[in-house]
């Protein structure tokens, strides 16, 4: 199994790019990452991929939707603060389906350090929790965004929270 990438280029019919932006911005998305999908999708599909490969995007998915369904039931109860994206990965660590469905995302252990699929799917749970709930992330006098780092947790670095004004 591989977490390599490729980058390419393809030209797609303008109307076409209006309808995918369009959807993805109903889903909360940037429409990257709905073509992304789709390609996985469509890949998977074929029934050519290594089965471990296969098995590891469907499960990084399943947890992405998980994670957003959980943000809006999260928010949905007034839990938002500053620290929402740690809250959601401990919530989601609590239900036995979720922490499995995320270990087989990562290929290891939850708790684990140094997994390489880790830290890329834990960047992208980060900016989707973000996007579930419309928030947008805390920045600094300089505007950076500020992040939190702690121990012991499925997410060691991630960046606070605001909601968007």
């Amino acid at each position: 199994m591989t977490n390599e990438t490729e980058k390419f280029t393809v030209n797609v019919n303008r109307e076409a790019m209006r309808a995918i932006r369009e959807k993805a911005k109903e889903e909360g998305l940037e429409a990257s990452a709905l073509i992304q999908r789709a390609i996985h999708e469509l890949a998977i599909s074929t029934g050519r991929m290594n089965n471990e490969t296969a098995n590891m995007l469907n499960a990084q998915y399943a947890i992405i939707d998980e994670m957003v369904a959980l943000s809006k039931e999260l928010f949905n109860q007034g839990r938002f603060d500053e620290h929402f994206v740690l809250r959601v990965f401990q919530e989601a660590m609590k239900r036995p389906h979720m922490k499995e469905l995320y270990e087989r995302a990562i290929s290891g252990d939850a708790y684990g350090l140094k997994l390489p699929g880790k830290t890329p799917l834990n960047m992208y749970l980060g900016w989707y929790i973000k996007n579930a709930i419309g928030a947008e992330a805390k920045s600094d006098a300089n505007g950076k965004p500020v992040r939190a780092q702690v121990r012991g947790e499925p997410i060691q670095t991630y960046t606070l929270l605001a909601m968007a004004q």
